[in-house]
C-alpha cells in the first residue's frame, strides 16, 4: 500500500487507528518499511515544523496530492569526505595498538579521554608509542601515566605550555575518575 514516497512530495493518509494525516516526505525507507513527514506545527508558526514517523503497516491508504521533482540535496564534498575517513582510519588503528598484551585499562581511557579531548588532525593527535602516550607535538606520558609523568619531547618554546596543558588534562581526568568510582 505504501510505495514510491518520495523526499519533498506532499501526502495525505489514513492511519490504521483512523486518523488523516498529511505531510511533506523528509525520507521514506522501503527495506525497513518506514517513513517520516513533516507538518507545520501549531504552535510557533513561521518556518517551524513537527516531525513523525511512520511504519508502513500503520497506514492504510496514502494519496499523493502534490509531486515535487526538483528536490536538491546538498553539496557534499568529496575531499573533506575522504579526509575525515582516513583520519577516523588512522585513529581506530591506533586505538588497536591499545589492545597490546600489557596495557592497562586505565591507560585506554585516559588515551580515549585526550583523543576526544584534543583536537583531531594529521600532526596535533594522540598517539600510542609503547609503552608511552604521545600527545600532540611535543609531548609524552610515560608510565605511570600520571600528571607528574607528562613531559616535553624537545626543548622548543611551544613544549613547555604544551606539557603544561597536557598535564592539566591527565588530572582533570583522575580528578573526573576518582568522582565516579
Amino acid at each position: 500500500m505504501v510505495k514510491d514516497l518520495r523526499i519533498g512530495n506532499h501526502v495525505e493518509f489514513t492511519s490504521h487507528d483512523g486518523k488523516n494525516l498529511s505531510g511533506e516526505i523528509l525520507f521514506s525507507d522501503e527495506v525497513l518499511k518506514y517513513f517520516v513527514i513533516q507538518q507545520p506545527t501549531k504552535k510557533n508558526g513561521h518556518n517551524a515544523f513537527d516531525v513523525y514517523l511512520f511504519p508502513h503497516d500503520s497506514v492504510k491508504e496514502v494519496r499523493v496530492t502534490k509531486q515535487n521533482g526538483n528536490v536538491r540535496y546538498p553539496e557534499i564534498d568529496l575531499d573533506k569526505v575522504s579526509a575525515r575517513s582516513r583520519s577516523n582510519q588512522k585513529t581506530a588503528q591506533e586505538r588497536l595498538k591499545l589492545f597490546e598484551a600489557g596495557v592497562p585499562m586505565e591507560v585506554r581511557d585516559l588515551f580515549d579521554d585526550l583523543s576526544r579531548t584534543l583536537p583531531a588532525s594529521e600532526h596535533l593527535q594522540v598517539r600510542w608509542k609503547n609503552p608511552s602516550i604521545h600527545v600532540l607535538e611535543y609531548t609524552v606520558i610515560k608510565p605511570p601515566y600520571t600528571a607528574e609523568s607528562v613531559q616535553e619531547k624537545t626543548d622548543s618554546q611551544k613544549a613547555k605550555p604544551e606539557r603544561d596543558y597536557v598535564k592539566k588534562l591527565v588530572e582533570k581526568f583522575y580528578s573526573e575518575r576518582k568522582k565516579s568510582l
